[in-house]
């Protein structure tokens, strides 16, 4: 599993609600961005929200069915979109 990390710094409960339903694009950004660990992104997360909610993606499933990801750093991972189906919150 990857984690959200930081895509308009972060998620509040209503925004999580959509983009489970959704998916997640990269909107302004260039990528919508990952993080390896679930510490990173609830830190990234509370840039915007006292208590973020952390959306896991199945990252290996995705892979599989043709999502790319991209290296960003040693704890960062990017994709350009993560369809609804590989989302989860914790």
């Amino acid at each position: 599993m990857i984690f959200l990390s930081d895509w308009n710094s972060g998620y509040t409960i209503t925004e999580s609600l959509k983009q489970k339903k959704q998916g997640l694009i990269s909107k302004n950004r260039q990528y919508v961005h990952l993080s390896q660990e679930q510490e990173t992104a609830t830190t990234v997360g509370r840039r915007r929200d006292d208590n973020p909610v952390v959306l896991s993606i199945d990252a290996l499933a995705a892979w599989k069915d043709g999502v790319k990801f991209y290296h960003g750093n040693e704890m960062i991972w990017l994709a350009d979109s993560i369809p609804a189906n590989y989302i989860s919150t914790n």
